[in-house]
């Protein structure tokens, strides 16, 4: 039993501290990701199509060095602590309960984004090493009072369920109808080529849902919850005393103001449309289509 107990505790010490490179790694361009998708840059009204208010934000380079100049080389790695601590719980419960990472599909299938740390990425707040006023600053009055109600954002587990069942079921399905197996060591050598390209066409294609619904998914997550349109007293005071800003006063993103919040996916999706652009519901297209494409191969 002894035994059994260090090497289980040498192996979680070893996963961890592999995830955490792997986070460090990846967080810099999970974070410009993020930003690019929630950034809210409508369209002014009663000007050109061309003018827009807030940050413009096209591209995941042109977000970096935005995070860089404004928030300096910390901003880049901004919620780390809250995306490792998210991945390490969810693989550790499902390798207890299922025997495999659950923030993955299928082998041949696009994963499904880690939600872990999404506020904590967009905040312009130096969020200090109190978790307790940490939270002041990421969660709203009324989400601190009733912590469920993160579950129940109008849309979000809506966009979370389609999304994950067309990077599973969808995807698996799809699988087996171009490639003729269900598993991914069952896959013939002798599959045609032809059959190989149709797949990876297919999960190039897949890309014209899957952003939209990310998108959606990122601009829900980073909506507060308040009890009512307005804001109350509350939430119009600031952060937490003691807690600054990140860099300069200025934000590196724009956010929809919480008096006029989305009230679900179709309305999200509308009102990005109406106010931003379609091409604003494939922002970091490419991140999705690059991710989809090679998870053919992985």
């Amino acid at each position: 039993m002894f035994e059994f107990l260090i090497t289980l505790i040498l192996a979680t010490a070893i996963m961890v501290s592999l995830m955490a490179i792997g986070v460090a790694m990846t967080m810099p361009f999970h974070g410009a990701l993020v930003r690019l998708r929630a950034n809210y840059n409508p369209h002014a009204v009663g000007l050109d199509a061309q003018t827009r208010v807030g940050p413009t934000l096209t591209t995941l380079i042109g977000t970096l060095k935005r995070t860089k100049q404004l928030e300096g080389w910390w901003g880049l790695w901004k919620g780390t602590y809250p995306t490792l601590a998210y991945t390490t719980l969810v693989s550790i419960a499902s390798i207890i309960f299922v025997g495999g990472s659950s923030t993955r599909g299928p082998k041949n299938t696009y994963s499904v984004p880690e939600a872990g740390g999404i506020r904590s990425i967009i905040t312009p707040y130096k969020l200090p090493n109190n978790p307790a006023i940490s939270l002041r600053v990421l969660l709203s009055p009324h989400e601190l009072a009733k912590p469920y109600l993160l579950y129940l954002t109008p849309g979000l587990l809506a966009t979370t369920f389609i999304h994950s069942l067309c990077v599973t079921l969808v995807a698996r399905t799809m699988r087996v109808f171009f490639l003729g197996a269900s598993a991914p060591e069952d896959i013939s050598d002798s599959i045609s080529p032809w059959r190989w390209m149709i797949f990876i066409l297919w999960q190039a294609l897949a890309t014209g849902w899957l952003t939209p619904l990310e998108v959606v998914s990122t601009r829900l997550s980073v909506q507060p919850n308040t009890p009512g349109a307005i804001g109350t007293e509350e939430e119009e005071q600031g952060p937490p005393e003691g807690v600054s800003f990140c860099g300069t006063d200025e934000d590196v993103i724009g956010l929809r103001p919480t008096t006029e919040p989305y009230l679900g996916i179709i309305d999200c999706g509308r009102k990005v449309i109406e106010e931003e652009g379609w091409q604003s519901l494939y922002r970091g297209f490419w991140w999705t289509m690059l991710s989809n494409v090679f998870g053919a191969f992985a």
